[in-house]
């Protein structure tokens, strides 16, 4: 995909900023005065497939946004298996992801895979 951005990683585990390509001809197709939701979406399976030990591809995905994501603050991405019985997480382990600006959540959203 053209300029594409993986998040920035932060010193937590799972935890990465929001870096934006607001050139992208598809996900910035129009001047907007906040995140497009696709992107949220975005950085959603991107962090979905840095936390999981295989290659996926999204199943099902289910969110939930709060406020918009405001272009110019930092927005922290927090990704998180579902616990799983085993200490291998298994093909179709959900992924919550929470996004949040200034402490505040933007949005919440759970990844379910499939191995690709």
């Amino acid at each position: 995909m053209p300029h594409r951005r993986r998040p920035h990683p932060l010193t937590t585990p799972h935890h990465w900023q929001l870096r934006l390509d607001t050139r992208h001809p598809v996900l910035f197709d129009h001047p907007v005065d906040h995140v497009p939701g696709m992107v949220l979406i975005e950085a959603a399976r991107q962090a979905t497939a840095t936390v999981l030990p295989h290659p996926l591809l999204p199943l099902s995905l289910t969110s939930t946004f709060h406020r918009y994501a405001e272009l110019h603050t930092p927005c922290i991405i927090k990704a998180t298996p579902t616990p799983h019985p085993t200490p291998n997480p298994g093909p179709h382990t959900p992924v919550q992801i929470t996004g949040h600006q200034n402490g505040q959540p933007v949005f919440h959203c759970t990844v379910t895979p499939t191995p690709h």
